[in-house]
Parts: structure tokens; C-alpha cells; sequence
């Protein structure tokens, strides 16, 4: 009995020190910003993304980063989802930009354009994980593309009448 305890002890730990690497990493997460998206080549039932990813270290030490997987989505819905391994060093109280390219679904894109409206706000939110040797550091942002009117000439409903 009290070995199948110990072995149930061993199991647990086993099964929880992945997702604790974490804990162990000190220092306050990095932020990571969206800066531009470029489509590149598309086929009938896919578009080639290339996301630019501006990494922030708010800490007195570099992160070296090994790797990094995000989802993207566009007004709630997914865009795309990203996966690299290039070795960044983000410095210390400093930033870096790493550019990875991804795929999507032509159909998601095309689903997207025809739901956008003028009078909506286009908004994003990243999530995702950057690896490094410590451990994982999951990652959110969200904000704010294009506001309503920004395109169409005309003021928004909050300028439109001045008394």
C-alpha cells in the first residue's frame, strides 16, 4: 500500500513539472506587440502570413529565446497560428523583433473581409508561448487596428455634431 502511494506521489510530480518550469523563471514576463503583417503568396485554400512579433524585456537581464508559438485573431475569430524556432536575445531593458512566417486557410481570410465592417473597430489579441532554455513564458496582447470612420473620409458619430 504504501508503495502504490509513493509511485502515485512520483506520477503527480512527473505530470506537474512541466507546466511549473514556469514558476521558476524570475523576472516579470516579456511583452509581445504586433507591428505589421505582410501577406505573402496565397493558392485557392491558403494565404502565407508574415507576422513581425516586437518582443519587450522589462527585466535587468536577457532573455534568450529559443522558440515561439501564437495564435492571432482578427475582430475575435483566428487568423493565424505561428510557430518558430529562431534564437532571439532580447536584452535587458530592451526589445527585439522576430518575424515568423505562417498559414492560414484563404477561406478564414476571405470570411474575415466580408464581415468587416466600416462602422467596427478592427481589433486584434495575440497568445501564445515563448520557450527558452528555463522554461515557457505564455504571453497577451490585445489592441486596436482600425477605429470606425478611419478610412471612410467622414468623421465618427462622436464628431459628427458639434452645438
Amino acid at each position: 500500500m504504501q508503495r502504490h502511494r509513493a509511485l502515485l506521489f512520483l506520477f503527480v510530480v512527473v505530470l506537474l513539472f512541466p507546466s511549473c518550469a514556469s514558476w521558476l523563471i524570475k523576472g516579470e514576463p516579456p511583452e509581445v506587440l504586433v507591428t505589421n503583417v505582410t501577406p505573402l503568396d496565397a493558392t485557392l485554400f491558403e494565404q502565407r502570413l508574415r507576422v513581425d512579433l516586437r518582443v519587450r524585456n522589462p527585466n535587468d537581464f536577457d532573455y534568450h529565446l529559443t522558440g515561439i508559438d501564437f495564435t492571432l485573431n482578427l475582430n475575435g475569430k483566428r487568423l493565424a497560428r505561428g510557430l518558430g524556432s529562431k534564437d532571439v536575445t532580447i536584452p535587458r531593458l530592451g526589445d527585439a523583433v522576430m518575424t515568423i512566417d505562417t498559414t492560414t486557410s484563404t477561406l478564414d481570410i476571405v470570411r474575415q473581409l466580408l464581415e468587416f465592417s466600416q462602422k467596427q473597430d478592427l481589433t486584434y489579441d495575440i497568445k501564445g508561448v515563448l520557450h527558452s532554455k528555463a522554461g515557457r513564458l505564455p504571453f497577451t496582447n490585445a489592441g486596436t487596428l482600425v477605429e470606425p470612420g478611419m478610412f471612410s473620409g467622414s468623421p465618427t458619430d462622436s464628431h459628427a455634431t458639434q452645438q
